[in-house]
């Protein structure tokens, strides 16, 4: 879980990064034209950062932040709602989908194992 944990950190951190400072470069790449409003878009980016850092948190002293875990696993599944949602309703492209949507739900569903699995050893 330690390597699960630090990709999910380098996965929020990037994406917030991206979403903050490159995402008029980046959009275009990912046909995603729509970026709403840019006070959103930056709640969101540092929101993301937080997460990442909180991943980062939880892999150094899990007993002290297991909760972190279980606050991210739950936005994890509600960024792939989200997305899903997005892309079947609003035409968010497949790409948006796959990185943004499938992406957590990967990292919601591995950190859901962790977090149901038995405590020994931690």
């Amino acid at each position: 879980m330690q390597t699960t944990l630090i990709l999910a950190a380098i996965y929020n951190i990037a994406g917030g990064v991206t979403i903050l400072f490159l995402f008029r470069i980046i959009a275009p790449l990912i046909r995603f034209n729509d970026s709403g409003p840019e006070l959103f878009r930056m709640f969101a980016g540092g929101t993301a950062v937080l997460f990442g850092t909180a991943y980062i948190a939880v892999w150094r002293d899990y007993r002290r932040n297991r909760t972190l875990l279980v606050y991210g696993t739950v936005l994890k599944y509600w960024a792939f709602v989200i997305s899903l949602f997005g892309f079947l309703t609003s035409g968010l492209p497949l790409q948006m989908l796959l990185l943004f949507g499938i992406g957590n739900l990967i990292f919601a569903a591995l950190f859901t194992y962790y977090l149901l699995r038995p405590q020994s050893g931690r």
